[in-house]
């Protein structure tokens, strides 16, 4: 028994302790600035958090969190605890799921040093790893709901559900991998607790399916930005052997360099070997109905992802054509569930091929030999993914602009310049970044939401889907009515950031407010009347946040209290 619960220990000390390692530089002074991952040592709780902002609500309720949370802990600390969460909690959760701590600890490693991984923390995906993370929790608790029927398990799973849902694709991942268990034949459950599971589950999209019925958008994407998000081959290998190890996403720069070698083939053939090996093992840990839906849905997204880059064409209209099909048009992340899967299976292989060893010592070594090997696969996944997640201090400057917007009495929101989404800027090394300045003003900021992507057939534009943004983009076209139409708007600040590429327009008459190394504060030369957000929107989404937030806070203090209960029960416990 001690030496069962030393070899676990020692485990989960692996997975964080190679969690670390990935990230290397990224836990250090500083901020990690890598495209959409973006965090500001104070970031205000704005009607855009919400959704209520211009574009639609595609990192909700991520942004609200991070406000409150930032009320009462620096966004430093906020953006490191996250990115060491979604490595270790992902580990974790294998080691939870699985039987055996050989298969778990493999698994975990897999499930963390995979380009699904690497890509994403890259482009800052954060809370999308989040739920990825989270899905072997979600299904290990299901699983044992669905044999116990204990409704504390049912908080349990919500409370999950919750914890996975701060973006629209990671609340669809949990819920269609996790929740549907329930219902699956052979559950100990109820029809109507199976009900009241799935509808308390449900009910987690509203912070963000709210704002997005609200949008004049219908959320569906154009064919054309369906296809620049297709999935993408990595190697020679080709789409289907990129896709089946969980690589290809539609951005060339944040693949790791290893992916186009040898190594990114033979890492592939290894998970895939591995995963064949142990495929009925898994089968009968999760038993038959749990394993045949989790196939399902990783079969549908790969399969999805794969004809994106086959057939282009077809999958843009087909996009197109879906309401709310702009969900789905970042192909690549559909490949969570196979890859999550195949994951698993590979943790069942490798301790099966062990488990053919009879001397332990040998049995140790090779298990420490895989997981080992798994990482040397891919070598620039290490010390901040090959440096790619060096923290930098934001300038002085930033911090002045924010002090001025925030105590001045001037009303009028703020647009950021040069008009582009992502900038680049010398003291973040050149990265490209998300523009902060909407995270950084406790204004509500008008950027440009137009995504320009580089293709072989040359720089794509990909409209975006905030109108006051489409008509600043019409104006820019239209000289010397910039100004005016920033002032109808309800625009009285502009910001413009020096050392970035892009064209900075003509302002007219408008006053310097600050003007700084890397920033210039302008102001308009006349009162403006700040667009709102009409009540009755600001109060149902609000309301319907707080009620939210209220249910899963008691939710986790009933958890907390039948928990407590529980332990004093047990005769065991002294």
């Amino acid at each position: 028994m001690a030496s069962l619960r030393l070899s676990r220990v020692l485990a989960h000390a692996w997975i964080a302790g190679l969690a670390l390692l990935i990230l290397g530089p990224a836990l250090g002074q500083g901020f990690v600035l890598s495209y959409d991952l973006v965090f500001t040592p104070r970031q205000d709780l704005l009607p855009a958090a919400l959704g209520l902002g211009g574009g639609l609500p595609r990192a909700v309720p991520q942004d609200a969190v991070v406000a409150l949370v930032e009320t009462v802990v620096p966004g430093m600390l906020v953006e490191e605890v996250m990115l060491v969460a979604v490595l270790v909690v992902a580990g974790w959760g294998m080691l939870r799921l699985l039987p055996g701590t050989t298969a778990g600890l493999l698994a975990g490693t897999f499930a963390i040093v995979n380009p699904f991984v690497l890509e994403r923390l890259v482009m800052g995906h954060w809370g999308l790893l989040l739920a990825y993370a989270i899905v072997p929790w979600a299904i290990a608790v299901s699983l044992r709901l669905r044999q116990t029927g204990d409704m504390l398990d049912g908080v349990r799973l919500v409370l999950l559900v919750a914890a996975g849902s701060l973006t629209p694709s990671g609340s669809l991942l949990v819920v269609a991998l996790a929740v549907p268990l329930v219902f699956l034949p052979g559950s100990a459950l109820s029809i109507s607790r199976r009900i009241a599971t799935t509808a308390a589950c449900i009910a987690l999209w509203l912070p963000w399916l709210l704002p997005s019925l609200m949008h004049p958008s219908d959320g569906s994407a154009d064919a054309l930005g369906a296809s620049v998000f297709a999935l993408r081959s990595d190697g020679p290998w080709g789409p289907i052997v990129t896709a089946l190890g969980g690589a290809g996403l539609w951005n060339a720069d944040v693949v790791p360099a290893s992916r186009a070698t040898f190594l990114g083939l033979a890492s592939t053939v290894v998970l895939l070997g591995l995963a064949l090996v142990g495929w009925r093992s898994l089968q009968r840990t999760l038993g038959t109905p749990a394993w045949v839906w989790w196939l399902a849905v990783a079969t549908i997204g790969l399969v999805s992802a794969v004809a994106s880059a086959l057939a282009p064409g077809p999958w843009g209209t087909l996009i197109e054509s879906v309401p709310g099909g702009g969900i789905l048009r970042d192909a690549h992340k559909l490949l969570a569930p196979w890859i999550l899967l195949v994951c698993a299976a590979a943790g069942m292989g490798g301790a099966r091929v062990t488990g053919w060893l009879r001397d332990r010592g040998t049995r140790i070594t090779a298990v420490a030999a895989l997981a080992v090997v798994a990482v040397a696969m891919t070598p620039d996944a290490l010390w901040g993914i090959g440096g790619r997640l060096e923290p930098v201090q934001y300038p002085g400057d930033w911090a002045s602009v924010r002090a001025i917007v925030h105590t001045d009495a001037r009303e009028g929101d703020v647009v950021s310049l040069p008009w582009t989404s992502f900038r680049s800027f010398d003291w973040n090394d050149n990265r490209t970044v998300l523009d902060p300045a909407p995270r950084w003003l406790p204004r509500p900021t008008v950027v440009s939401d137009d995504l320009i992507v580089a293709t072989s057939g040359g720089p794509v534009k990909v409209s975006g889907d905030d109108p006051r943004a489409r008509v600043i983009s019409e104006s820019l076209g239209a000289p010397g009515t910039l100004d005016a139409t920033l002032t109808s708007l309800g625009i009285g600040w502009a910001l413009v950031a020096k050392d970035t590429p892009g064209e900075v327009p003509s302002l007219g008459d408008w006053q310097v407010a600050f003007s700084g190394t890397d920033l210039v504060l302008y102001v308009a030369p006349e009162d403006v009347t700040p667009v709102s957000v009409p009540a009755l929107e600001l109060g149902v989404v609000a309301g319907v946040d707080a009620i939210l937030g209220v249910g899963l806070l008691l939710g986790l203090s009933a958890l907390g209290i039948r928990r407590v209960r529980s332990l004093r029960s047990d005769p065991l416990i002294r």
